[in-house]
Parts: structure tokens; sequence; C-alpha cells
């Protein structure tokens, strides 16, 4: 056994020392298109809220059902795509992930009903689960370590991209073509994103689809599972402020549909920013706790800004709260993936990154139906930014109990 173990470890040093270092404008554009790519079908109908809900006939928890039926397909599929992605080209992989996405947002723009936009958001679900475990491996894989934290930021950025993307560009092209036409237009970048792949993303280089003899199996780091709870309750917090944050300000604060559309885009594109200089910070830090703790507890402060802003009728409290909260409810997980790198070994990164990925789409798909099913028995949006807000505040204790746990 011991000389078997030595040979792999022989075995796995070679194969790394032999992987080549990639780097440039290339290869991080690949990884923030690959994942922004998934979850752009959800953004570009949520910054279209309005005519899709008209459109379709929907009541606001329908509404809210696409994203929940996409995160709940990525929930379930991120433990098994996790665990083939360790053993798969992360080329093949992505190759895979914008062909999906491709094919997702072409459902969506053509469905005449509910349920056709319903199977093309589990579509995107489905494809969506390949991205954070894949490009986790592309760092890990072809970055020097010193670079891990700026790239996580970066590639985590992706998502606010799209973001960012569906809420300036998507309302406007939906004006002019209707919203089936600006998803339709949204298929440019997933054909961009395909074509950086092929460009950018390293063949095996002799790795053969993963080396057969490379470790696939271990034990979970403890920590891991505490921060799979994290990710749930921020991740429902997160998404559930995500989609309706733009319908909320054009029914209860009276912007336009343009106007609310930009909401979206004012999270995404703080986001953006934020994400990256808060992987840079927590890389430099050495230990990502002190950010997960006061990440939350700010958003708490953004989304509470959002709730008031319908109460006072004061639009200028719902743009504050927006920015506060795409400045931190939104790079929580990047710090999260921080955390993945520094604390899993090498071949485990795939599979405890699926893990993670698992609890942050299992909130991402509670909590946009739970809201909407709030607003609807309720007939207002105020016990629905309140919870919000509590999960947020509720985060950090887990954060605690890691330390504890794990000390």
């Amino acid at each position: 056994m011991a000389k078997r173990s030595t040979r792999s470890t022989m075995r796995a040093s070679r194969m790394t020392s032999s992987v080549p270092r990639v780097g440039g404008a290339g290869f991080v554009s690949t990884l923030a298109i690959s994942m922004g790519i998934g979850p752009l079908l959800i953004y570009s109908l949520t910054a279209t809220g309005p005519l899709v809900i008209s459109d379709l006939d929907l009541t606001r928890a329908q509404f809210g059902s696409f994203a929940t039926v996409a995160f709940a397909a990525a929930a379930v599929s991120s433990g098994l795509f996790g665990r083939l992605i360790d053993r798969y080209s992360e080329r093949s992989t992505v190759i895979v992930l914008h062909v999906g996405s491709a094919v997702a947002l072409l459902v969506a723009a053509i469905a005449q009903s509910y349920l056709i936009v319903i199977v093309a958001v589990a579509i995107s679900g489905s494809v969506q689960a390949l991205s954070n475990p894949v490009t986790n491996r592309l760092i890990s894989a072809y970055a020097e370590p010193k670079a891990h934290g700026l790239l996580m930021g970066v590639k985590q950025a992706g998502v606010q991209m799209a973001q960012f993307t569906a809420g300036i560009a998507v309302p406007g092209i939906a004006l002019v073509m209707g919203w089936r036409g600006a998803l339709t237009a949204s298929i440019v970048i997933a054909a961009a994103g395909l074509l950086l792949t092929l460009r950018y993303i390293p063949r095996p280089h002799g790795r053969t689809e993963r080396d057969a003899d490379a470790p696939l199996s271990g034990a979970t780091p403890r920590a891991i599972w505490w921060l799979t709870a994290y990710a749930l309750l921020t991740g429902a917090a997160l998404q559930a402020a995500n989609v309706y944050l733009p319908l909320y300000g054009y029914e209860r604060v009276h912007l336009s549909v343009t106007a609310a559309g930009l909401t979206a885009a004012v999270v995404g594109g703080i986001g953006l920013i934020a994400r990256i200089a808060w992987g840079q910070l927590a890389d430099r830090l050495g230990s990502p706790r002190i950010p997960l703790i006061i990440l939350p507890l700010v958003a708490c402060v953004g989304t509470t800004c959002i709730y008031l802003a319908e109460a006072t009728q004061t639009a200028a409290l719902l743009w504050l709260g927006a920015a506060i909260f795409g400045a931190t409810g939104i790079a929580a997980n990047v710090v999260l993936m921080v955390a993945v790198l520094q604390g899993s070994p090498a071949h485990l990164i795939g599979k405890v990154s699926g893990l993670l990925a698992t609890g942050l789409y299992l909130g991402f798909a509670l909590g946009p139906i739970s809201f909407g099913a709030l607003v609807d028995a309720t007939q207002s949006y105020g016990i629905g930014w309140l919870t919000i807000s509590a999960a947020y505040a509720a985060a950090p204790v887990l954060v605690l109990a890691v330390r504890r746990r794990t000390s």
C-alpha cells in the first residue's frame, strides 16, 4: 500500500508539474463568461419581469418559480457534476456549459406558455451547475497560487457582469423587440463564450480526461459542511432580492420599466467590483472568516433600506439599498469560493465545490418562490424584505460555528 501510494504521489506530482500555467485577458474573460452565461436567462427574465408577467399572465409566485426551478435543477446536478469534473477535462465541460446555455435561451425565446419557459430554465439551471466546479478547477490547475484570490474574484464577478448586462441592456432591447427578442439577442454572449473557450482553455495535455489513477475520493473537510449551510442561507436571501428588486421598484416605488430594470444593473455593476475587491482581500487576509461575518451584516442594512423605500415612498432609499446590497450581499459567494481553494485538497476541488454549490443553489431555489408566496399571501413586500434581512443577520452565526467546531 505504501509503495502504491508513493507511486501515485509521484505520478500526481509529475502530472502537476507538466500542466502549463496560463493567464492573460482571454483566459480570465473565459472564466468570467463561463460563470455569467448560466444565470443570464434568469437575469434577463427578471429584468423584463413586468412584460413577462403580462404576456404569460403569471402570478408573482409563478414568476418566482422560474428562478426556483433553475436553481433547484442546479442543486440536484451540482453534486454529480462536481465529481465528474474531477474526472473529465475542463475544456470539454466548459463547451457543454456554453452550448447548453444557448439552448436554454433559445427555448425560452420561442416559448408560448409558462410550462415551456419552465423547461428552458430547468436546462439553464442544469448546465449552470457546471460553472463553479469547472472554473474552480481551472484556477487550481492553471493559475499561480498567488493569483487565486484575484482570479476567483474576477470569475465570480462574471455573474454580476451578466446581471449588469441584463439590467442595462435587456429592458431597452425588449421595448423594441419584445422580451423574446431580447432573449434571442443574448445567445450572442453564449456564442462568444464558446469561441473564447476553444481559443483559450488548454487541452488536457496528456492527462487523458484525468489520469485514471488520480485520487477521486477523500473525506470532505468538516468546515465545508458549515459553509454549505451558510451558502444556503445567504443564497436564498441573495436570489430573492435579485429576482424581485426590479418588480418591487416598478410596482411599489413606481419606477418605470426601464428604471426598474436599472436597479438590477446597479446591483450587478457594484457587485462586479465588490467581488473582485473582496476576493483579493480574503486572499490577503489568509482567512475568509472576517469577510464572511461582515458581508451579510452590511447586506442586512441594504435590504432594510430597500424595505423602507416603499414605506416612505422614497426612491433614493431603493437606490441606496441596491448599492449597499451589491457591494456586500453579492460578494459573499466569492469569499466562500476562496475558502474552498484554501481549505480543500487539489484532487477534491470539484467535489467540494459541487457540495458548496448544492447548498448555494438550494438557497437560490427556495428564496424567490418563498418571497413570491409571501407577497401573494400578504399583498405586501414588507415581510419578504424583512425575512431577507433576518437571513443575512443569522449567517454570521454559522461562521462562528465553523471556528468553534474545527478549532
